[in-house]
């Protein structure tokens, strides 16, 4: 992808976030009117199981696998996988503790509050950790090398419904209202933008050129 491409992917990412702040109470509205308890198991299900742990330990259990079948092109792109999914929530838990804004089911005001709210720390605070979302950020991190590095019928098979399901994780975060529109569509941003840039500083040297598909 030329430089051009890339800064206007990024000043498109930009402005999609930002549009969407004007969407955060008409969504956090709708979800709260159309409540559903089968929705609400599933949103639970891939909030639990798309947390940084669970990812961490699958893509352990794949890279123990990739190294028994010595296989190293594998191994390099679990590695950045792993690598883009730890930078990714890293950057995402500095973000909400310097913004402390107000997750949509704090019961409290909307707002972003920084490191105090009222004089008291916040920091690190459940309540107060609602931009952007550390569960969209890792999930989307974690499949972009998948479309990066991997030739055509290997990203139809293998990084597409790893996308279907990172996606899945990032509309559970609203579902459960534990986040905004805003903070989820910021993370995804944040996820690509982190992941590129390790791919692109740390990709396989001898990886097959991504073919386009036809």
């Amino acid at each position: 992808m030329t430089r051009p491409a890339r800064l206007l992917l990024f000043a498109a990412g930009a402005l999609l976030c930002a549009v969407s702040f004007l969407f955060d109470d008409p969504v956090i509205a709708w979800v709260l009117s159309h409540p559903s308890r089968l929705v609400k198991h599933v949103a639970q299900f891939f909030t639990r199981w798309g947390d940084f742990p669970p990812i961490v330990a699958l893509l352990l259990l794949l890279l123990l696998a990739a190294w028994l079948l010595k296989r190293p092109f594998v191994i390099r792109i679990l590695l950045l996988m792993l690598g883009s999914a730890m930078a990714g929530g890293l950057a995402a838990n500095i973000l909400r503790v310097l913004t402390g804004r107000a997750r949509p089911s704090a019961g409290g005001l909307p707002g972003w509050y920084g490191l105090k709210d009222h004089g008291a720390w916040i920091a690190g605070s459940y309540k107060y950790s609602s931009f952007p979302s550390a569960h969209t950020a890792v999930a989307i991190a974690c499949v972009v090398p998948l479309w990066l590095l991997l030739p055509c019928r290997q990203r139809v098979a293998v990084a597409l419904p790893a996308t279907l399901v990172a996606l899945c994780i990032a509309a559970s975060r609203i579902l459960l209202n534990a986040h905004h529109l805003s903070d989820v569509l910021t993370s995804v941003w944040l996820g690509i933008l982190i992941s590129t840039f390790i791919c692109a500083r740390f990709s396989p040297p001898r990886a097959p050129a991504p073919a386009p598909c036809e």
